[in-house]
């Protein structure tokens, strides 16, 4: 009998997956479109924006592979499960895009150097809309299944497209601009600021990718609650050296509960079970490993030795 944990596990994949799929559809889509439109118009904001879809796609690939491989169940050589596939990917498509946003610098630069009008703006207006209309369908999609899987990799995906909605914007922008001054640095001055917009977006991804793979703690609020409802438990006494960390769609949770040392093994077992029962039922993808100790007993604690060291 599948329970409302594989329920919401196979919800979540399905989830996922289709916020993948589409992310690529788009991506496809609208490379075809800028690469016809750019050849229209020589327009080198376009350009950014068609160098932005392709970053788009190969990001989307690589979300696409991480999420594919996160799903895989545990296995002998990965008992923790394949979770940080996710955040690994998520460090790729970073590392790709501000590497790629220097190549876009460049060329802005060369071209403000070298500067050429723009040509068929109608052209360019059209399709920077039927990108708007795309890219904002598909945010709306990845934030929902952000929002109910807790997927780095999909919220990693989903903020190239929130930027992508000011990339087309800002093309569209360069492009009335020069009709109305007749002044050709617009384009370039534009390029830089998409530039500049795809670093900053590419810097957050990786600061949340590398939180995830250095297995940081939860933020303080989320531990405060995980303590909350361990300690409203009838016969627990204590709790100390609690452990958290996150992969991309779970939570691990390690922590020493204190109870009375004259219990029976049973009764401390269904302690236990009572405890991981209760902390499912706040954090449903939580992963829980209780150690039971009896209260008042002298050993090794981790808390101590974080506070003495203050770190």
């Amino acid at each position: 009998m599948i329970d409302k944990t594989d329920i919401l596990a196979i919800d979540n994949s399905r989830l996922r997956r289709l916020a993948t799929c589409a992310s690529i559809s788009v991506a496809a889509v609208l490379i075809a479109a800028k690469l016809i439109a750019w050849r229209m118009t020589d327009s080198v904001a376009l350009l950014t924006s068609l160098f932005d879809s392709t970053f788009d796609l190969f990001a989307s690939l690589i979300t696409a592979y991480g999420v594919a491989r996160a799903l895989r169940p545990p296995d002998r050589g990965h008992r923790f499960g394949h979770g940080k596939a996710e955040p690994l990917a998520a460090l790729v498509q970073a590392v790709f895009i501000i590497g790629s946003s220097v190549l876009l610098v460049y060329e802005a630069a060369s071209r403000l150097y070298h500067p050429r009008a723009i040509a068929h703006e109608g052209i360019g207006y059209g399709v920077m809309a039927l990108a708007l209309a795309l890219t904002f369908a598909l945010v709306r999609f990845q934030d929902h299944v952000a929002s109910k899987t807790g997927s780095v990799a999909i919220r990693a995906d989903r903020l190239h497209y929130v930027g992508d909605l000011a990339v087309n914007l800002a093309v569209m922008a360069a492009f009335a601009l020069q009709q109305l001054t007749e002044m050709v640095f617009f384009d370039s001055l534009f390029a830089f600021g998409i530039a500049l917009g795809l670093m900053v977006s590419a810097v957050h991804i990786l600061r949340q990718a590398l939180l995830a793979l250095t297995d940081a703690e939860l933020p303080e609020r989320e531990r405060e609650k995980i303590r909350a409802v361990v300690l409203c438990q009838p016969g627990v006494r204590g709790v100390h050296d609690m452990r958290t960390r996150s992969d991309s769609d779970r939570v691990f949770i390690e922590l020493h509960v204190e109870m009375d040392g004259h219990m029976t093994l049973r009764d401390a077992h269904e302690l236990t079970e009572k405890i991981s029962a209760a902390l499912l039922a706040v954090i449903p993808n939580a992963d829980i490993l209780v150690h039971q100790d009896p209260v008042g007993i002298e050993e090794f604690r981790l808390d101590a030795q974080i506070e003495k060291e203050g770190t």
